[in-house]
């Protein structure tokens, strides 16, 4: 069965979350993605989370699918071939410190040159340009500069990091939607696109109710824990079980059928509650109002009312609970990623499902290296490769060894 993206070729210079994680959305989907690891050491995150025999849950979760190759473009040999694949190629993405490939000499001006339908696209915390261009950057960080930690925690509490890796996320899926479009175009015109993509714009981008409020009114927005400054009730409220349901309330047309589910028409008469408005500046008595109606009921016993009063619900549910909810085993939303030593690990799989495309359960994670010898012999003899190359495959197999020791102890 056809993939769409089937007869694209990435090469992926991206390391740790963001652009790892925007290059297997593209490899789940057909696109042959070439990770460039520098050796002996590669990609950080094989050495992360969770270790199983020399192999990590962490590296499996965002590089499944892809080819693995060792290039050190501090090596002019090695930038000649990288130079030769690129003639080959439909996409470069990278992650590296804005500034780091225009030292090895790989720059997008330098590629287009070679191969003027190259998309060149680069994720960075703040941008390629600008005061902020030469910080160097990660997901927390990328969070407190954007405001996102300022609005997130208990209200009147310190501000607190989401619990995923939001920034991450966000700027990774910006990078494969411009690359995609930059890709489309390529094949049209023949003339690729340099793609910028800064993690603090693309969080930013996810604040936009926030922001906008904030530009409007100059009011700067606080923590509100669960709560939400346009409606309410919007939060997460115990029943009798000591259990929590997440509730919100986002129109005046939800509010109608919350009250009636809950059997409480005196609400719903109430004029000072009778807007979103109205009841956003009373979150707090609505908020005592809903807890105690919640607190003479089991978290079921009110998840069912809600259910059959269609209302907007959800159970607060940790890890165990979501790997065996029905809606996750019956959507095939876990599958699992397989290394050549037999190790595999549960990860969670692509959120995207295509009609005529059938849900992929079983992936591939390549050793370090793994794909050096074929990926290269399109642009260079065998014998060459050898010789380059088996003296670093020695040292790839030596650093892995030594650092895998450590987590063997």
């Amino acid at each position: 069965m056809s993939k769409p993206l089937e007869g694209i070729r990435i090469l992926d210079f991206s390391q740790f979350m963001s652009g790892p994680m925007c290059t297997m959305l593209m490899s789940d989907f057909g696109a042959e993605v070439i990770k460039i690891e520098n050796p002996p050491i590669g990609d950080n995150t094989r050495y992360g989370n969770i270790i199983e025999n020399d192999v990590s849950s962490h590296y499996a979760t965002r590089n499944r699918g892809k080819k693995s190759i060792v290039l050190n473009m501090k090596d002019e040999k090695h930038k000649a071939l990288f130079l030769e694949l690129v003639k080959t190629a439909d996409a470069v993405i990278e992650n590296y410190k804005p500034g780091t490939m225009k030292k090895f000499g790989i720059d997008y001006d330098v590629l287009k040159e070679i191969n003027p339908a190259i998309v060149y696209a680069s994720i960075s915390g703040y941008g390629q340009d600008g005061p902020y261009a030469g910080h160097a950057a990660f997901d927390q960080t990328v969070q407190a500069e954007s405001g996102m930690m300022s609005i997130t925690g208990p209200e009147g509490g310190e501000p607190v990091k989401s619990g995923g890796s939001i920034a991450d996320y966000s700027g990774g899926l910006m990078c494969c939607i411009g690359t995609l479009m930059g890709i489309i175009e390529a094949k049209k015109t023949g003339k690729g696109r340099r793609i910028d993509v800064s993690m603090m714009d693309s969080l930013i981008f996810c604040l936009e109710n926030q922001f906008s409020s904030y530009l409007k009114t100059g009011k700067v927005p606080k923590p509100m824990g669960n709560s939400y400054a346009s409606s309410a009730p919007i939060g997460a409220y115990k029943c009798k079980d000591g259990k929590s349901l997440m509730i919100t309330v986002g129109t005046d047309a939800q509010w109608k059928t919350f009250c009636e589910a809950l059997n409480q028409p005196q609400w719903y008469a109430n004029e000072d509650w009778s807007t979103m408005t109205q009841r956003a500046a009373d979150y707090k008595a609505i908020d005592a109002e809903v807890n105690r109606v919640f607190a003479q009921y089991t978290s079921e016993e009110v998840a069912d009312m809600l259910f059959k009063g269609k209302c907007v619900y959800g159970k607060i549910n940790d890890f165990e609970a979501v790997a065996h909810h029905p809606q996750v085993e019956y959507r095939k939303t876990i599958v699992n990623c397989t290394y050549p030593n037999g190790v595999s690990f549960r990860v969670p799989g692509n959120p995207i499902l295509m009609s005529d495309m059938e849900r992929e359960t079983e992936y591939t994670a390549a050793a370090l290296g793994a794909d050096t010898f074929d990926v290269l012999g399109e642009v260079a003899d065998q014998q060459t490769l050898h010789e380059i190359f088996d003296p670093v495959m020695k040292q790839v197999a030596d650093a892995q060894e030594a650092i895998y020791a450590k987590s063997r102890k």
